[in-house]
């Protein structure tokens, strides 16, 4: 009993460091794009690539506005799902 209880919580563990982290690149991007960072700078290039990929599913979803601000509403949206999703995901494996 006492190793399955680790195991439970170390998938959520494992879980919550993953959607850390996936959050984590996608506010960094945003905050490049607001900052108007150098997107030729190789750093901030990979960090805006990976953030664009992470969001994909959620381009588009505010459009009309600048494109910071397309940035800030789509991006931060898909944050905001990812950190939802992963929460209620390591709940679940700490239940199960």
């Amino acid at each position: 009993m006492v190793g399955t209880r680790y195991r439970r919580s170390g998938a959520a563990g494992i879980v919550q460091l993953i959607t850390s982290v996936v959050v984590t690149i996608i506010v960094i991007g945003i905050v490049l794009v607001l900052l108007g960072a150098n997107r030729h700078n190789m750093l901030v290039g990979w960090f805006l690539n990976a953030s664009r990929w992470l969001t994909t599913p959620f381009h588009g979803i505010f459009t009309g506005r600048p494109p910071k601000q397309d940035a800030l509403f789509n991006w931060g949206l898909a944050a905001v799902v990812y950190a939802l999703v992963g929460g209620f995901l390591a709940r679940m494996a700490v239940r199960i």
